[in-house]
């Protein structure tokens, strides 16, 4: 056990910084992805299409050539219906990706107070009042995360100033943001109308409605806050990380807010910024870190060529490699070939399993043209021009890539002719 701990670490310590931002990109994204996608039909297609991609890498590691195709087949499928229906989705998560933005506006709020103390405590008493009509609402907190991009629907821009006159209009019966939500952040009422992703926890209970799913779904992708009031039962409560509370007086409600909002006002360096990012939603993106190590993981196992990593292997083939002889033609008259170094070379191949097994390796020949080459050392490049194959066998790599051939002249170099005697 301490020795494959100790290969473990010795492999992490020997990892290229390169390649640890090659997998920090990779997470980012695939994070973003994931948050965006959480809970709906195109993350459950989504999900079908890595679970089929990984099952075609275990065909294809295990030699199975029907299974592997068919498996191909299916991923390929899988991905173009994916592409196809989702591409609204996949537009509208390509122009929301901003790192860089993204990491300032973390930051910054780090360091903010969401909500003065007397707003949030005019929120709670707003709750309480539109419970005690039997009007329905809905009230979404902002935190650090920036909620909009989770958002079904962005409803109406308000930008107004908490206060608890406007915040029981927005939610009376006649109001047309009445059925939305309404997002609060920076200490002001951002939107009214909003539509959230709903949740798809199958163990909440069946008394939970629309409003309830709403409230857990975008708190289960963000950090976000949620405020509930239901119409039916006129009970308030409290949403948190998907966790649901219900609050008994106005009081409770907002020591509740308070406690995790006062959080946010606290100075904060970006370091203890940086690890608090990291730490929310912890879940969701140590799985998807795992998701990207796996991936590099596989497309890495043949690290010593470049070309021998997951990309090269999306298609439906093998590689072989063949020691292959080295025949040369086309050498002026009067001159020989020296002590050659390379009689054989060896050639990767890359092709269906199928087209491979036809392939005689005893007629494979690297045919090299020493036209022209004058007496000397030759230099000459090796490239699958100089390998009579099939179009659909593909020559991946030739070692060595360069040869160097030693052209003589055969017998001896003819004499001078002698000069006439002088008269």
């Amino acid at each position: 056990m301490a020795e494959w701990l100790e290969r473990v670490k010795d492999f992490i310590v020997h990892i290229p910084w390169s390649q640890v931002i090659d997998i920090g990109i990779m997470w980012f994204l695939v994070h973003q992805v994931y948050v965006r996608f959480q809970g709906t039909q195109a993350m459950r297609l989504l999900v079908r299409v890595f679970l089929l991609f990984v099952a075609y890498l275990a065909a294809h590691s295990a030699n199975l050539i029907l299974t592997s195709f068919l498996l191909w087949a299916l991923w390929l499928a899988a991905l173009l219906l994916f592409l196809v229906n989702f591409q609204g989705e996949i537009r509208r998560i390509a122009m929301q990706l901003r790192p860089v933005s993204r990491l300032s506006v973390l930051l910054r709020r780090a360091r903010r107070v969401v909500l003065p103390e007397e707003s949030v405590l005019g929120l709670a008493e707003s709750a309480f009042a539109l419970a005690r009509k039997g009007i329905g609402a809905l009230f979404i907190l902002e935190r650090r995360d920036p909620v909009l991009p989770l958002l079904r629907s962005p409803g109406e821009q308000i930008g107004a100033e908490m206060r608890p006159a406007l915040v029981e209009t927005l939610f009376l019966y006649n109001a047309p943001y009445h059925d939305g939500a309404v997002l609060i952040g920076e200490g002001k009422i951002q939107r009214a109308g909003c539509v959230l992703p709903l949740s798809e926890n199958s163990d909440l209970p069946p008394v939970y409605g629309t409003r309830h799913r709403a409230a857990i779904g975008i708190s289960e992708a963000s950090d976000a806050l949620g405020v509930v009031v239901s119409e039916q039962r006129r009970e308030v409560s409290a949403v948190e990380h998907g966790d649901i509370h219900t609050m008994e007086t106005a009081g409770e409600l907002a020591t509740w807010l308070s406690a995790r909002l006062r959080a946010r006002a606290e100075p904060k360096g970006a370091a203890e910024a940086l690890k608090e990012a990291l730490l929310s939603n912890w879940r969701s993106k140590t799985a998807t870190l795992a998701a990207v190590c796996l991936l590099w993981l596989v497309g890495s196992y043949q690290r010593g060529n470049p070309r021998d990593n997951l990309f090269s292997r999306i298609a439906p083939g093998v590689e072989e490699t063949y020691s292959v002889p080295v025949s040369y033609y086309n050498l002026e008259k009067g001159l020989a070939l020296g002590a050659v170094p390379h009689e054989r070379v060896k050639v990767r191949l890359r092709a269906r399993q199928d087209t491979l097994n036809f392939l005689d390796p005893g007629r494979l020949r690297v045919n090299v043209n020493l036209a022209g080459r004058p007496e000397g050392l030759a230099r000459i490049d090796l490239s699958a021009r100089n390998i009579d194959l099939p179009v659909e066998i593909q020559v991946m790599e030739i070692q060595p890539p360069e040869i160097s051939v030693p052209i003589v002249r055969r017998g001896p170099r003819p004499s001078a002719k002698p000069s006439p005697p002088a008269p």
